[in-house]
């Protein structure tokens, strides 16, 4: 009991905060530690840090940008203007992270270069397995205090600014780990080599991530469906309601970081008159927002069971 108190004492803005301030902080230690003793690994971490603070400040972008209110050119809101934004993080990962991590680890591969106080690559290193490990524990705590389970979190849409904190503190973790090791090899068998493999270990699992939130964002902006679990739920609910007679078709489709689209086709009683039908479609719109709360609008489209 104690322990979800405190998950749920931790805010969305401590989280994002937390993950901003670690990313900064990779950014200017290892830059510094990059240019004083020529690592490859210790550039690919900084590296990281940039296009993970580039990323979460898009996102943040994004998020304002799409709880702007729906107008004539918009009817139903920029909503999806945010899985844009998440496609623009995705390529900062790429671009910046694993491009230039690839590049300083083919420079170090090719022309390798003396380290210079490779104990100080070392610690800052280190360090920031510390950091980045601490950002993911705050974000996994916020996440399972709030869904129950990790697994449920990740299930659902919500609350995207703290699982992209999430996998982008992971995947620096794994990337410092990583770089930790290459240094250590580097050091205890003086070759300069695992310094390179090291930057090019990590500009390979970003770029695989990037790849991963690409795949992400397309899905979601070509309009992806809910999970099969989910659509059953709703179409058993749909289909439960007094004086549904049948369900010709249903979707469910993200329109948003945090809302949904309902579309049915429906038959209803024959013997339902306008006044019924009006008020059978407020208590079918209640019963669907009571099994998915995110639900931004439903569209019914009604049919006699002859038709």
């Amino acid at each position: 009991m104690l322990r979800g108190a405190m998950g749920k004492s931790i805010s969305t803005r401590r989280v994002v905060v937390v993950s901003f301030l670690v990313d900064v902080f990779d950014v200017v230690s290892n830059l510094v530690v990059a240019v004083l003793t020529g690592s490859a690994v210790v550039f690919s971490e900084m590296a990281q840090g940039l296009a993970d603070s580039t990323g979460s400040a898009l996102l943040v972008i994004g998020e304002r940008r799409a709880r702007r209110p729906r107008n004539a050119d918009h009817p139903f809101g920029y909503a999806r203007e945010a899985f844009f934004w998440g496609l623009l993080s995705a390529v900062a990962m790429l671009v910046i992270g694993a491009g230039l991590s690839a590049w300083r680890g083919y420079q170090q591969l090719v022309h390798p270069e003396p380290l210079e106080a490779a104990w100080l690559a070392l610690a800052v290193v280190g360090l920031a397995v510390v950091t980045n490990s601490y950002a993911v524990s705050l974000s996994m705590r916020k996440l399972a205090a709030e869904e129950g389970s990790l697994r449920a979190a990740f299930r659902n849409m919500n609350r995207p600014l703290v699982k992209s904190a999430l996998l982008r503190d992971v995947i620096g973790t794994f990337t410092s780990v990583v770089g930790l090791v290459a240094l250590a090899l580097c050091q205890s068998l003086d070759m300069l080599v695992f310094d390179a493999l090291g930057a090019l270990v990590a500009a390979v699992m970003m770029l695989a991530a990037s790849l991963v939130l690409m795949a992400q964002a397309r899905a979601l902006i070509t309009g992806r469906s809910l999970p099969e679990r989910e659509l059953d739920q709703l179409r058993a609910t749909v289909q439960s309601t007094p004086g549904v007679d049948g369900v010709n078709h249903l979707a469910a489709v993200w329109a948003g970081t945090s809302s949904v689209l309902v579309d049915a086709d429906l038959d209803l009683d024959e013997d339902l008159d306008t006044g019924q039908i009006e008020k059978l479609l407020d208590v079918l719109e209640a019963r669907v927002r009571q099994v998915f709360p995110d639900t931004e609008r439903v569209r019914v489209v009604l049919n006699s069971p002859g038709e």
